[in-house]
């Protein structure tokens, strides 16, 4: 029984080898053909997305099937929050009219969307586009004419935040982000005239406003404390542009892409590499150097995507006009074959025994003091032991795996030195 065992994974290896080159967006089935406006997962596989039509969907399998929740309304919504698997918010906008209400629909949750309620928001002729919650009481709203709001009871009421009268003071933001539950930042402006950035260091019972440049800044990701970088662009003449700063948001730097499209939303799915979508020019901008430079390219199916999350630095996901959802799935790169030189900065012997049972031996070698990490993957990309994670001094390093409760079959076992990465198969066979 062994043997006929060892010869399936023996073609499950050869068949496989040539899968593991490349990492890729690839389109996958939509519950919808509505426009799709926002998103929210919690890990790779839980999520919501919501647009059009007051739809709001749900995923529990990585998109592989969606549930369509029950919200309530036929409004377009504008933007999803989840603070946890259970407690969600959203912000909808009802240009209709039906009632003679025209403005934004809360919409909250505390079972994950299995139920949802709605409260207009109490004044008319406010379209507010963004939400985002610290905790389950305080949380933020913003969007137009000018609205910047906080609540302190979960989303029951609603009031102006405290803000200076900085240039755009008074502009709209469209985003939210925060480093701590005391430092972070809000985004936006008025198009044509100034991107703004508001930053807060006490939690958001005060924001000091900062005029960055002269659109609307609609994405800010944190590489830390100090460095932050924020997109967007001008639809009509310069493309995409970024905003950074290395000085936590005192001084801000603006630079013009010369990309066609206005960038949406950003995500970095490693610390160097990041994606932003955009929007009506129908491509997607990325960079591998933590934004120095930038390139764009086609999306798939030349689709119109507007937001984008990744969940980890396996998986990510997009949304679009025409109900498109995207998928990122990250493919490891070919196990080596060939032994490099031990003069290399570093090296992954090949695991023993292998094939094992329950337990094997894995011995590598780092030549200089380095960030390590030493992983393992399923077929399906998916983590099932995080070995090694320290910073090192130089040296051969040897380290056990017990895969006791892991079923038999092929894992890939990840050495990453600082920012370079080597491969290889591990066979486990109970």
């Amino acid at each position: 029984m062994k043997i006929k065992k060892y010869l399936v994974i023996l073609l499950i290896l050869t068949s496989n080898s040539g899968l593991f080159g490349q990492y890729f967006w690839q389109r996958i089935e939509s519950p919808t053909d509505y426009f799709l406006r926002t998103l929210h997962f919690t890990d790779s596989l839980r999520g919501w997305v919501a647009g059009d039509s007051g739809l709001i969907f749900y995923t529990s399998d990585g998109g592989v099937n969606w549930i369509q929740q029950e919200t309530n309304t036929k409004d377009k919504v504008m933007k999803l929050f989840f603070l946890d698997e259970d407690r969600g918010w959203a912000v909808a906008w009802d240009e209709v009219g039906f009632d003679t209400f025209y403005g934004t629909d809360i919409l909250q949750t505390t079972n994950g969307g299995e139920n949802w309620s709605l409260e207009p928001y109490r004044e008319q002729n406010v379209f507010l586009n963004s939400i985002y919650f610290l905790d389950s009481l305080e949380g933020f709203m913003g969007g137009y004419p000018g609205k910047f709001l906080i609540t302190t009871d979960g989303g029951f009421n609603w009031e102006d935040a405290q803000i200076d009268s900085g240039v755009g003071a008074h502009f709209p933001p469209v985003h939210f982000n925060f480093y701590n539950n005391q430092y972070g930042f809000a985004s936006g402006g008025a198009m044509d005239i100034s991107g703004v950035v508001w930053k807060t260091t006490n939690g958001g019972e005060f924001w000091k406003t900062t005029a960055v440049g002269p659109e609307p800044v609609r994405g800010i990701h944190f590489f830390d404390s100090l460095n932050v970088l924020g997109v967007g662009g001008d639809p009509e003449y310069f493309g995409a542009s970024v905003v950074r700063t290395t000085d936590a948001g005192e001084n801000w730097i603006y630079e013009e892409l010369g990309i066609v499209g206005v960038a949406t939303a950003i995500s970095f799915r490693t610390e160097n590499e990041g994606w932003a979508p955009l929007s009506l020019a129908r491509r997607i901008m990325y960079t591998f150097d933590s934004g120095a430079t930038w390139t764009d390219t086609s999306t798939v199916d030349s689709s119109a995507i507007y937001d984008l999350v990744f969940t980890d630095s396996l998986t990510g996901y997009a949304v679009g006009n025409e109900g498109v959802i995207l998928k990122y799935k990250y493919q490891f790169p070919v196990p080596v074959e060939e032994e490099p030189k031990l003069a290399d900065t570093y090296y992954l012997f090949q695991n023993y025994p292998n094939p094992f049972n329950s337990s094997t031996s894995i011995e590598y070698y780092i030549s200089n003091p380095a960030q390590v990490s030493l992983k393992v993957y399923n077929l399906l990309g998916t983590l099932v032991a995080n070995l090694v994670e320290t910073y090192q001094p130089d040296g051969k390093y040897n380290v056990t795996w017990n895969a006791d409760k892991e079923a038999s079959g092929v894992y890939y076992l990840r050495l990453r030195v600082n920012e370079k990465e080597q491969v290889r198969k591990l066979v486990l066979l109970k």
